[in-house]
């Protein structure tokens, strides 16, 4: 009783071609999309990190400007209240604008 299918043991080998070929493009593929996420979420945390400072210079004492970058504050008093307009630019042409409304506390 020699069945030829008990003698035959692993993969051939244009089985393991095709699985190292199919395992070379999945993995390629997933490190591109990682590469492009990564980029991303860098992207997303620089400009966080641009609306933070502007409200940060926004407030009636702000801190010292940014180094590489330009605060540009414009503030107007109208009824008791401060209006505050900053502008960051940044290298890289990025650029931030926000504008608040500082008004005392009524007691």
């Amino acid at each position: 009783m020699s069945d030829p299918l008990s003698r035959q043991r692993g993969f051939s080998l244009p089985e393991t071609i095709l699985a190292t070929a199919l395992l070379v493009m999945v993995i390629t593929a997933l490190s591109g999309y990682q590469r492009g996420l990564a980029g991303d979420f860098i992207q997303l945390n620089q400009y966080r990190q641009l609306w933070r400072d502007a409200w940060r210079y926004g407030q009636l004492k702000p801190p010292e400007s940014p180094a590489g970058g330009s605060v540009t504050r414009l503030q107007t008093s109208t009824a008791r209240c401060v209006s505050i307009r900053v502008t960051i630019t940044m290298p890289l042409e990025k650029r931030v604008q926000m504008t608040r409304l500082h008004c005392p506390v009524s007691q």
